[in-house]
């Protein structure tokens, strides 16, 4: 889970993610399993996804699926449970999300590449073995067509896409049943009291 100052890691903590969560921070500090790009800004969201792509390529060996999620995103465990059964034996790459299709025409190495909408993509350790996270690009591109690029380039097209299920994955508000939560990140501007 890419992570920055606002986010409420004790808030992950205490829901199922808990003892799966692999937090991406800008900084070292308490709570983060990694610290990518110091100066992260959302302009430099695809160079920490490099960073991350690359270290879950190199040190997670043993791990088989991963979920990227906002912080601001929740996913339910059943539904993530039953994909890690459904496919935990498959041979091929599989990618789980809610795809677009990427028209770059300035970047040959993105163009015709899909990509998982950001709230919450899922991915086997297929996928992660055949990434390029290598691939070069001109200008800024969001983090999530970037790793649809990265797909693309590397694992080509024996790829499984799988459609998400909305119906399961909540995304600034949860609303169930007697519960509805506000899970929008707040601004990084602090709050001023002002005399009126």
């Amino acid at each position: 889970m890419p992570i920055n100052n606002n986010t409420d890691t004790q808030f992950y903590d205490n829901t199922w993610l808990g003892d799966n969560l692999f937090t991406v921070c800008d900084y070292p500090e308490p709570g983060c399993s990694m610290a990518c790009n110091a100066g992260s800004t959302w302009e430099t969201l695809d160079d920490k996804t490099r960073c991350f792509a690359r270290h879950v390529k190199r040190k997670l060996k043993d791990t088989q699926f991963f979920i990227k999620l906002d912080d601001d995103a929740l996913v339910d465990k059943r539904y993530v449970m039953g994909l890690i059964e459904k496919y935990k034996d498959f041979k091929e790459p599989v990618y789980i999300s809610d795809f677009i299709l990427n028209l770059d025409r300035s970047n040959p190495n993105m163009n015709g590449s899909y990509y998982g909408n950001g709230k919450f993509y899922m991915f086997n350790r297929k996928l992660v073995d055949c990434i390029d996270t290598e691939i070069m690009y001109t200008g800024h591109r969001n983090e999530d067509a970037f790793f649809g690029a990265m797909v693309y380039n590397g694992c080509g097209p024996n790829v499984l896409k799988v459609s998400e299920d909305d119906s399961k994955i909540w995304h600034r508000t949860y609303q169930n049943k007697n519960k509805h939560i506000d899970l929008s990140v707040i601004s990084n501007h602090p709050f001023r009291i002002t005399d009126p």
